[in-house]
């Protein structure tokens, strides 16, 4: 095994790394400490007596204790309901190991449960537990993630989602109680999430913009093109001096998304005609849908979205490729014009 080392820290977009040589003369490294010192204080109580094959001294956190910091940890940056999701992920591995000190999770153990997991949710509780475990090993109350060396966590096949057309959101905006039919409006033409659409405030309304708050993570808050359909819906909103909000509840608070769903949105679908899989979320994919076919690059489509272009190619990518044919149509174009401009100078 090498020598004590000191290790060699650098600085990262998220913190600090550090790279070091293990017991078989191997580069190594690691990220995602907060300082020099903890990268160096992992190295010396963690990694070198491990390659010395020393025992380390195990936590005495359970999982589920574990659990608790780490979510409030996480609720620092996050919104409610993204933070109500992660929660949600968890109840299952915690019914089944939450008592277990972090310790005692053994990856056989975690790999049975992984099997008996329903399909439609295997992937997203898996995907929870390896991150709580991940944070684990950076807080340096585990050497190793045991719910990693169960194998691979394979995504689910992506279920096609309902797409509505224009008329469909006119007609659904129709049967809705005002001010709730302008919010129709607006979430399907500005794409946003039922909680975006919920927390905008007049305020937010720009010249052609809308600026977004209410997002999953701060780095997701951005602004988004206002399009002519959405701007004329919002000029139909009364003035208020009582409520920043544009689409208060009735008690002239924050409404929220689950609540708005039962009371006002469902029975709107119903009367509109709709189909019951239609969804406050169905507006959102709706209005990327519309973006893609319309022939927006995906690059924009995500940055207004509030979203990768990784998770647009998994999930719009039919609609990718009638972007690009649509693109290819504009290069074809572009080269006739060519073409002709040098026919006439005789070039």
């Amino acid at each position: 095994m090498p020598a004590d080392q000191m290790g060699s820290v650098y600085r990262t977009s998220k913190g600090f790394g550090l790279r070091w040589y293990d017991e078989a003369r191997t580069r190594r490294r690691k990220a995602g400490f907060s300082s020099r010192s903890a990268a160096r204080a992992w190295l010396r109580d963690v990694e070198i007596p491990r390659m010395r094959g020393e025992r380390i001294a195990p936590s005495s956190l359970t999982l589920a204790e574990f659990c608790s910091r780490y979510v409030g940890r996480y609720a620092a940056d996050r919104s409610p309901a993204t933070v109500k999701s992660l929660q949600w992920r968890l109840v299952r591995p915690l019914r089944e190991f939450g008592d277990l000190q972090l310790t005692g999770l053994r990856p056989g153990e975690i790999a049975a449960w992984e099997a008996s997991l329903p399909p439609r949710f295997r992937h997203d509780v898996v995907r929870a537990l390896r991150m709580v475990l991940d944070a684990a090993v950076a807080w340096q109350h585990l050497t190793a993630n045991p719910a990693k060396a169960t194998g691979k966590n394979p995504s689910p096949p992506v279920v096609e989602r309902a797409v509505l057309e224009p008329g469909d959101v006119d007609r659904l905006a129709f049967e809705m109680t005002h001010p709730y039919d302008v919010a129709i409006i607006v979430g399907a033409w500005c794409y946003l999430r039922p909680a975006e659409l919920l927390a905008l405030e007049r305020g937010d309304v720009g010249d052609g913009v809308l600026k977004v708050r209410g997002t999953k993570t701060a780095r997701s808050r951005r602004t988004v093109p206002l399009p002519l359909r959405a701007s004329e819906a919002l000029r139909a909103l009364p003035p208020r001096l009582d409520c920043r909000l544009l689409f208060p509840s009735p008690q002239g608070g924050s409404y929220d998304a689950c609540n708005w769903r039962r009371r006002e949105f469902n029975w709107a679908r119903d009367a509109a005609g709709l189909p019951g899989e239609i969804t406050p979320y169905t507006l959102r994919h709706s209005g990327i849908s519309w973006a893609l076919h319309a022939g927006i690059p995906a690059s924009d489509v995500a940055r207004f979205g509030g979203t990768s272009v990784s998770m647009l190619e998994t999930r719009y990518h039919h609609l990718l490729s009638t972007s690009a044919e649509a693109a290819r149509a504009k290069l074809d174009v572009f080269s006739r014009l060519g073409q002709e401009s040098a026919t006439e100078t005789g070039v």
